[in-house]
C-alpha cells in the first residue's frame, strides 16, 4: 500500500483518485460523514460508489467526480456532505470499504472512523442543526425527483401512440 502522509487512507483505480478518505462520525456519533478529496484525471464526470461495512451494518454513498479535484464532506463546501449510517461503529475503528467506477474498477480498503477530538476535523462533525438541513434538501430533491417522474409519466399517458 502506498503511504498516505495523513489520518486518511488513499486510494487509486485507473485514472480516478480518492484522497485522504476519512469517515467522521456526527454529533450523535451514529453517522458518518464522507470526507475526501476526489480526483479525477479524465475529461468525463465519473461516479464513485463507495460501500462500507462492518460487522452487520452496510451502506453506500455515490459521487460524483467532475473533471479535476474535486472535495467532499465540507459543511462549508460547494458539495453537500453525504453521511452514512453504520450503527455500533465506534470512533478509532477500521471499517472495510468496497470502491467501484463507472469504467468498471474495483478496490477493498480500511477506512478510519475518526470525531472532532483533533482540531482539524471539528469542521467535519455534522451538528445536529445542519442533519436537519441535510435531510431537508434531500427530501426536497427526492419531492422533485418524484414530481418529474409523475409529470413525465403523465406526459406519456396522454400522448397518443403512434399508428
Amino acid at each position: 500500500e502506498p503511504y498516505a502522509p495523513s489520518d486518511g487512507i488513499d486510494v487509486t483505480i485507473e485514472d480516478i483518485a480518492v484522497r485522504n478518505l476519512l469517515l467522521i462520525a456526527d454529533a450523535s456519533g451514529e453517522n458518518f460523514n464522507v470526507v475526501f478529496t476526489g480526483v479525477n484525471n479524465t475529461a468525463d464526470v465519473n461516479l464513485v460508489r463507495m460501500t462500507f461495512v462492518a460487522d452487520n451494518a452496510e451502506a453506500s454513498a455515490d459521487f460524483v467526480l467532475e473533471a479535476g479535484i474535486t472535495s467532499f464532506g465540507n459543511p462549508d463546501g460547494d458539495v453537500p456532505p453525504q453521511l452514512v449510517s453504520l450503527p455500533g461503529v465506534k470512533v478509532g475503528s477500521t471499517v472495510q470499504a468496497y470502491f467501484e467506477t463507472q469504467s468498471g474498477g474495483e478496490a477493498k480498503y480500511e477506512v478510519p472512523v475518526l470525531d472532532g477530538t483533533l482540531a482539524e476535523y471539528k469542521n467535519y462533525v455534522i451538528s445536529k442543526s445542519q442533519m436537519r438541513v441535510l435531510e431537508e434538501a434531500a427530501n426536497k430533491d427526492e419531492k422533485s425527483g418524484e414530481a418529474a417522474a409523475k409529470v413525465e409519466g403523465e406526459a406519456t399517458e396522454e400522448t397518443p401512440a403512434a399508428e
